[in-house]
């Protein structure tokens, strides 16, 4: 079942397991994207940096960084309903390299629900992200506290 819009305004009661947001072919990486976030985590690791590293590495061409990868699959699926705050992830994996000029799908899966506190209930979403050829690149599990009725 489609999750009813990409940033919700609802308590934990509401969300379903089940649910599910996806945004396909929403992102290319580019090298400005790489060489902006190499600058801003100071991560010059010349498998990002170096067209001949990245061009001789078994990779064929420069790739993007991991964390870039997550933060820009992070902000086209999260659900920013202001009754939530993240509570964190678990199993983040990056599982194949991307390019760059990569683009990028992301989905979300509500996987878990259950009562946390008298006030919050624990909500666990499932991200994949996937390349034009729908070949996984990043997994992880998003654990989010969610206000209760």
């Amino acid at each position: 079942m489609d999750a009813p819009a990409k940033d919700t305004d609802r308590y934990f009661e509401e969300i379903e397991e089940g649910e599910r947001y996806s945004v396909e072919d929403g992102r290319t990486i580019t090298e400005a994207d790489v060489v902006n976030f190499a600058g801003i985590s100071s991560d010059f690791h010349p498998l990002h940096m170096s067209k001949t590293v990245g061009a001789d590495s078994d990779f064929g061409g420069r790739i993007a960084h991991g964390n870039l990868v997550f933060s820009i699959a992070e902000a086209m699926v999260a659900d920013m309903n202001p009754r939530s705050f993240s509570y964190g992830y678990d199993s983040l994996r990056f599982i194949k390299p991307v390019l760059i000029d990569t683009t990028i799908s992301a989905h979300r899966e509500v996987v878990e629900t259950e009562p946390h506190s008298e006030d919050l209930g624990r909500v666990v979403y499932e991200y994949t992200v996937e390349d034009e050829d729908g070949e996984t690149l990043l997994a992880c599990e998003h654990i989010t506290l969610v206000e209760r009725e």
